[in-house]
């Protein structure tokens, strides 16, 4: 038992110690290929989902959305698939993108934040209102997707 234990305690040392080796620049490498965001880009990037969401644009919002997407609202958690199976239950006839903030972590992660104002139902159901809204976009590749969506309706 001890020997087993003293063995675990070199992997998890051995382990640690590979993960603090790793620099800072080893950590956010971005290859010079790929174009540098700015604000205006991930704005327009959170209107291009809005606008394929609206439109039911099944392909345009699955090109815009990270595959391990997750959206958080006060019905629940989804996933990419629950996501894209409600679009058929929501209908969003209008949408408006105020105060938007749009913060850089890093180079790979921008994180959105606005308020909408939007006329919408969904599974029959007036929702619409005013809504604050977070997004957070990830660069893979030379492309940013978004991997994360919160919306909260306002009081």
């Amino acid at each position: 038992m001890n020997r087993q234990l003293s063995l675990l305690c070199v992997v998890l040392i051995a382990t640690n110690t590979m993960c603090l080796a790793q620099t800072d620049s080893e950590l956010s490498e971005e290859p010079s290929a790929a174009p540098v965001a700015n604000a205006g880009t991930i704005t327009d990037l959170e209107e291009s989902v809005w606008k394929a969401y609206k439109n039911k644009q099944l392909r345009s919002l699955q090109g815009l959305l990270y595959k391990t997407y997750y959206g958080v609202y006060a019905d629940g958690i989804k996933t990419l698939d629950m996501e894209v199976a409600d679009m058929d239950k929501t209908n969003l006839d209008n949408y408006t993108l105020t105060d938007v903030q749009v913060k850089f972590p890093n180079a790979n992660i921008a994180v959105i934040t606005y308020k909408t104002s939007q006329g919408e139902t969904f599974d029959g159901k007036d929702v619409s209102g005013k809504y604050y809204n977070e997004s957070v976009w990830v660069k893979k590749g030379n492309r940013r997707l978004n991997a994360f969506h919160t919306a909260i309706k306002a009081k």
